[in-house]
């Protein structure tokens, strides 16, 4: 969280480091096209910011938040030099920042396709993993839905019933969350929703099931899991 946090604010010190010489360089008179560049800089900013946040593997957000904020410097430094009278040797810096950006590019989807071809962006965990680490996981799970075929299993077995009896009918990349005592959700990556039929057809003839829904994941997971929460309500609703 601290290196996401971090990662988001780097832009904006970069933005900044690019305006420094309005504080220590005499004025210009003429404020055009220099205020242009400056708000540009600024969007440019906040967009890096933005993606330091996106549900992407870290690796991907790192170029391109880094790809993004030397466009945003490469803004600022031509803004400081309309606004201001800068020495020669600061406006080359602008072009250097200028040429970061795109070799930054190509890096980030590089690792993207990279990831995507070999299975590399599948989201690992061990163990019963708790439901704080949900939240956690979210984005990672997020992105490689749109990639592969990712479903959710949410199972109600009796509140006594451990967590670990489910790893064994799983396979190594699926993930299982006990959201509270009795209640789990099994993450299934790379199944759709038969193959999440067969795991819970083997889960069922080992382990007592109360109740249980499937749902592929597309979009948000938490909106995901408030459907499988409220089919499960329904369930009991209607039979009980």
């Amino acid at each position: 969280m601290l290196l996401g946090m971090g990662l988001s604010l780097f832009p904006w010190a970069l933005t900044l480091l690019g305006l420094l010489p309005l504080w220590f360089f005499p004025r210009q008179e003429n404020l055009y096209p220099g205020v242009l560049f400056l708000l540009a800089a600024l969007i440019l900013a906040a967009t890096a910011s933005l993606y330091a946040r996106a549900p992407l593997s870290s690796r991907v957000r790192f170029f391109w938040v880094l790809g993004i904020s030397s466009v945003a410097v490469q803004g600022a430094l031509l803004a400081s030099d309309e606004l201001a009278q800068l020495p020669d040797g600061l406006v080359v810096t602008a072009s250097v920042a200028g040429l970061a950006a795109p070799a930054l590019f190509l890096a980030a989807l590089f690792v993207l396709l990279r990831g995507e071809g070999s299975g590399l962006m599948s989201v690992q965990g061990e163990g019963v993993l708790p439901q704080s680490a949900l939240q956690a996981l979210a984005p990672g799970l997020e992105a490689l839905s749109r990639v592969r075929p990712v479903t959710l299993l949410l199972l109600h077995t009796h509140p006594d019933q451990p967590g670990a009896a489910l790893l064994g009918f799983l396979r190594k990349p699926d993930l299982v969350f006990e959201l509270k005592p009795g209640h789990f959700l099994v993450v299934l990556q790379g199944s759709g929703p038969e193959g999440a039929q067969v795991v819970f057809r083997r889960i069922r003839q080992n382990l007592a099931i109360r109740a249980y829904a499937v749902l592929p994941l597309q979009g948000a997971l938490g909106q995901a899991l408030r459907q499988l929460e409220g089919e499960l309500a329904h369930y009991y609703l209607t039979h009980h």
